[in-house]
């Protein structure tokens, strides 16, 4: 069994050198390893260059323009020549038994598409943060439950992933249009395309966050709901069309993340006309009355009742999402 690990990365000159390295630290060293640099005009193509002259199974694509990460990414993927090819971003990390627990997993579970694990956040400086782990035992999930389960989103703890080849080449690898949201539209054609995949619930990886002071994520919200109308619309209706499922899950589905999404309409970053484009999209996305009665309660002062509801919901949640696991291993 071959392991290629696939790096996408643009001005990452900060965090390349660390996360080739993580995978030069493996228990199971990979066959191959490719970092595809879409255009960096940091100091990237110097890092990268050094290191191909001292680790010999690195290859280094660099992009003459700046495709963006759905292309890079996608570019990086199809370059891969082992059997398993694990998706790394360039500021993240693996652990040192991360290809080889996870290569095994994969090979025990014909029907698994990719393998996932827990991870370890993270900051910039490197210091450990939460431990990121799914609602879920260890084992393998079909691609029917997948399908079910993405409703909810995407269900990884972080986009740290080894794929089978063969299963990338038969969904046509990263086809999204959207440059937001091209992981979880993957996911969903490959439980659409009959597989599973397989969990492994121990911290494999290291997962950097980033501090946002500016708010820069959150002036990327266009981009987040156009990528989920995409996952909805060309990925799960079609999947659930086929297997004859009531596609009013997929309504109900698409009404909570519009409602979710609805609270960029409060935030003072954008301006009216700004506001007015993104209402459009989230309406697009769904336009139930839920949804604009939602619209009508950011747009006219009620964003910080509902954020201070739906902050108590979440910490409740993973308080309970942490204390099953500490409870399951005290028995």
């Amino acid at each position: 069994m071959t392991v290629s690990v696939c790096i996408p990365t643009y001005n990452q000159s900060a965090y390349i050198a660390q996360a080739v390295g993580s995978v030069m630290s493996q228990s199971l060293l990979p066959d191959e390893i490719i970092v595809c640099d879409d255009c960096s005009t940091d100091g990237t193509p110097e890092i990268l260059a050094r290191l191909a002259t001292e680790i010999c199974i690195l290859r280094v694509i660099r992009q003459t323009v700046n495709t963006g990460i759905v292309r890079n990414t996608d570019h990086c993927l199809r370059a891969a020549k082992g059997d398993h090819i694990v998706r790394l971003d360039s500021d993240d990390m693996l652990l040192p038994d991360y290809i080889a627990q996870l290569s095994a997993l994969l090979t025990a579970n014909p029907q698994a598409g990719y393998a996932h694990a827990a991870v370890q956040e993270i900051d910039q400086a490197g210091n450990a943060g939460t431990r990121r782990s799914l609602f879920r035992a260890s084992g393998f999930q079909t691609g029917d439950d997948a399908l079910k389960a993405a409703l909810k989103g995407y269900r990884v703890a972080a986009n740290i992933l080894i794929f089978k080849k063969e299963v990338l080449e038969k969904v046509g690898y990263m086809n999204s249009r959207e440059n937001f949201g091209e992981d979880y539209h993957l996911a969903v054609r490959i439980a659409a395309a009959g597989y599973g995949n397989v969990y492994c619930d121990k911290v494999l990886s290291a997962y950097r966050v980033w501090t946002d002071p500016g708010r820069v994520r959150n002036r990327r919200k266009l981009a987040e709901i156009n990528g989920l109308y995409a996952v909805f619309s060309q990925a799960l209706t079609c999947a659930f069309e086929q297997r004859g499922w009531d596609t009013g899950a997929i309504a109900r589905a698409r009404e909570r993340f519009a409602v979710r999404h609805s609270e960029c309409l409060s935030w003072a970053i954008y301006s009216e006309e700004e506001k007015a484009i993104l209402e459009h999209s989230i309406l697009e996305l769904s336009p139930t009355p839920i949804t604009k009665c939602f619209i009508w309660l950011h747009k006219n002062g009620f964003g910080p009742v509902i954020r201070s509801y739906r902050d108590i919901r979440t910490a409740m949640k993973l308080q309970l999402k942490n204390w099953i696991p500490v409870t399951r291993h005290a028995l």
